[in-house]
């Protein structure tokens, strides 16, 4: 998908979340890979420091959710 399709697309689901939800707020983060590389995208919509939050708090709510493993090295 060229990066124009993929930022038409994420401004799909972003006008979506917003009219259909109300959100005053939108992350869209995804992951992509590609042969060997894989690549992080993350889109914004609305107030930065909203955003940031947003971000944050699925941080923690991701880790959190993951199951701690003994004798594991990051």
């Amino acid at each position: 998908m060229k990066s124009e399709d993929q930022n038409r697309a994420v401004r799909r689901i972003t006008a979506q979340i917003v009219e259909e939800i109300g959100a005053d707020a939108v992350v869209v983060t995804f992951s992509k890979t590609s042969r060997r590389n894989t690549s992080v995208h993350v889109h914004t919509w609305g107030n930065q420091l909203a955003c940031s939050g947003l971000a944050e708090h699925a941080a923690e709510a991701l880790e959190e959710a993951e199951p701690e493993t003994e004798g594991e090295e990051c």
